[in-house]
C-alpha cells in the first residue's frame, strides 16, 4: 500500500466489511440497510490522517536552516566559516589602538564574538532539529496510517475463517524523537564567556528502539473495524505528543532569547 492512496484503501475497507458481514446473515437482504450504515463512517474515520503533510516538503527549510549553521560554524561539528576567523585577526590588527572607544569596541564586540557566535549557532541547531524531527514524525505518522488500512482489510478478511483475529500495531512514529533539546535554560548566568550550549547537546533525542505496539483481536467486521478506530485515535495521540515536545524545546529556547537578547549579540 501508499500513503498517497489511503482513502482508497479506506473504502476497500469499508466495502469488504459490508461484504464479510452481508455473508456471515447469508446475504438476508432485510439486513443490508443496517449493515451498510455500520460501516458507513469508515472512510471519514481515515480522514484525519490522511492529510499528513509531505515529509519531503520541509526539505527546503532544512537546507536552509543548515546554510544558517554553515555560516555560523567554528568549526565544532561543521567545517569552519572563514569570515569568522577575519573578526578574531582584528584583535591583534587593532593592538596599537587606545582610548575610550577603542576599550568599548574590544570590551563589548571583539572579546566576546566568538560567545556570540556560538550562541547564535546553538539557537540555529535547536531550530535545524526541530525541522528534522518533524519531517521524521511525519514521515513515520504516514507510514503507521498506511499500516492500520492494511491490517485491518487483512483481519476483516480473515473473519471468514470463522476463527478469532489477532493482529498487531506498530506505532513507529513514538521512535521517530524522543524530544529536541532546547537551549538549557541552567547555564544562563555565564552563558556569554562560555556559549549557550555544547554543540553536541543540541539535537534530536532518537525515540525508543523498541517502539509501542498495541495487539487487537476480534472475531466479526464490526469488531475489527471498532479496533482500527481505535488504533487511528492511538496514532494521533502519539502524533501530538511527539509534536509538542518538540514545540517544547522551541519555546523554551524562543523564550531565552527574548529573556536574554545580549547573550546573542543583540540589544532589547
Amino acid at each position: 500500500m501508499t500513503y498517497e492512496r489511503l482513502m482508497e484503501h479506506a473504502e476497500d475497507l469499508r466495502r469488504l466489511a459490508v461484504d464479510v458481514a452481508m455473508a456471515i446473515v447469508e446475504h438476508d437482504p432485510l439486513r443490508r440497510r443496517g449493515v451498510e450504515r455500520a460501516f458507513a463512517d469508515v472512510p471519514d474515520e481515515f480522514r484525519a490522517v490522511a492529510h499528513f503533510p509531505d515529509p519531503q516538503s520541509l526539505g527546503g527549510p532544512i537546507d536552509g536552516m543548515g546554510s544558517v549553521l554553515d555560516g555560523l560554524s567554528t568549526g565544532e561539528d561543521r567545517p569552519a566559516e572563514p569570515g569568522l576567523a577575519r573578526i578574531g585577526a582584528a584583535v591583534a590588527m587593532l593592538g596599537g589602538w587606545s582610548g575610550e572607544a577603542a576599550e568599548r569596541f574590544r570590551d563589548g564586540f571583539l572579546a566576546p564574538w566568538p560567545a556570540f557566535v556560538r550562541n547564535q549557532y546553538t539557537v540555529a541547531a535547536v531550530l535545524h532539529s526541530a525541522l528534522v524531527a518533524e519531517r521524521e514524525i511525519w514521515a513515520r505518522a504516514r507510514q503507521d496510517a498506511d499500516r492500520i488500512a492494511e491490517q485491518g482489510l487483512a483481519a476483516v478478511a480473515a473473519c471468514t475463517d470463522c476463527t478469532r483475529t489477532e493482529w498487531t500495531v506498530t506505532f513507529t512514529v513514538m521512535a521517530s524523537v524522543a524530544a529536541v533539546v532546547a537551549v538549557p535554560l541552567g547555564g544562563v548566568p555565564g552563558v556569554v564567556l562560555g556559549g549557550v550550549a555544547a554543540v553536541g547537546q543540541v539535537m534530536a533525542v532518537a525515540g525508543p528502539d523498541d517502539p509501542p505496539r498495541t495487539s487487537f483481536s476480534a472475531d466479526d467486521p464490526g469488531e475489527v473495524v471498532e479496533r482500527v478506530r481505535e488504533a487511528i485515535r492511538q496514532l494521533l495521540g502519539h502524533v501530538h505528543e511527539r509534536r509538542a515536545a518538540v514545540a517544547e524545546a522551541l519555546r523554551k529556547t524562543g523564550q531565552l532569547v527574548a529573556d536574554r537578547p545580549e547573550l546573542f549579540g543583540w540589544k532589547r
